[in-house]
């Protein structure tokens, strides 16, 4: 019954066309970020701490209102993934550079951030490179976390989840994806407080390291890859340079780990900072 509601859900969403959805994610933005300023408080002090206290009131309400904007009409746009994901035009800069790291065989650790609509980009770099695997904390709970689960995977994406029902850990699931010559993609940008403390636009935050205690155990090409709107039903999804992890023999395994979350903090800073209207600014990334 539940998974028959959501499809119901989606397919209102999905009848609304582009222009009705992206009509009512700004509307609904609006109520959000204006009047009920949920939230708001906080993607004002983040936007503050990223670009300086010295940027105006204004220029940082109308990036924090298109970023609201930017997450409400990636969730409508995921629930009616099943009808209007095939519509989309998905343009992608610098595809070579992900068909080169895949020739060498080894798999590939994507690393990505919360902009744009990345459920999109997972969807778009299945279709046209390999299948991904998404380590992820389930999206709600029962059937609500396993209507999204079979969502994804019909577009190409595994969940890589801590589920007691599975017989075989996170990490090896993630390995024997990229034993398959497949794609491993983590959201970097995401507080966590079992992380370590580096900077992250000048500050102290907590930053997940994960992706380099799994490159020790299993190495492999790392590559940032985001997307961004260009227009309605409309993606540009870039493929930017390798990051190349550092890897000095006479390190320390903390010392690895250290070096290497600085290094990945500071690429995920030009990142945002390339299209910060269609970032995640609702996580408190700096909290202590």
């Amino acid at each position: 019954m539940i998974f028959l509601l959501l499809e119901i859900i989606g397919l209102c969403f999905a009848a609304l066309g582009a222009r009705g959805r992206s009509w009512l994610s700004w509307a609904l933005a609006f109520l959000a970020f204006d009047i009920l300023r949920s939230r708001r408080k906080l993607v004002m002090q983040n936007l503050a701490r990223a670009f300086g206290p010295e940027t105006s009131v204004a220029v940082r309400s109308r990036v924090g209102r298109a970023s609201v904007a930017n997450f409400i009409l990636t969730t409508l746009e995921f629930f009616a993934a099943r009808w209007i994901f095939r519509q989309q035009k998905i343009d992608l800069v610098h595809a070579e550079r992900l068909h080169e790291l895949l020739s060498r065989k080894q798999g590939v650790y994507l690393m990505s951030i919360h902009c744009g609509n990345f459920e999109m980009m997972a969807y778009g770099v299945s279709q046209e490179f390999a299948h991904v695997h998404a380590p992820v904390k389930p999206v709600g709970k029962g059937q609500m976390a396993l209507w999204v689960k079979r969502k994804r995977f019909a577009h190409g994406i595994t969940e890589i989840a801590n589920d007691s029902a599975e017989k075989k850990s996170r990490t090896t699931r993630i390995i024997e994806g990229l034993n398959k010559n497949e794609i491993v993609g983590f959201m970097v940008d995401q507080r966590r407080t079992k992380g370590i403390l580096v900077p992250f636009f000048g500050d102290l935050a907590w930053t997940n390291s994960g992706l380099f205690y799994l490159w020790k155990q299993n190495s492999a090409p790392v590559i940032p890859v985001t997307i961004k709107r260009v227009g309605l039903n409309h993606h540009e999804i870039s493929i930017h340079e390798e990051f190349v992890v550092e890897n000095d023999e006479n390190w320390k395994f903390d010392e690895f780990i250290l070096k290497n979350t600085k290094k990945m903090n500071q690429c995920v800073e030009a990142l945002v900072a390339s299209n910060p209207q269609e970032y995640f600014w609702m996580h408190d990334r700096w909290r202590k």
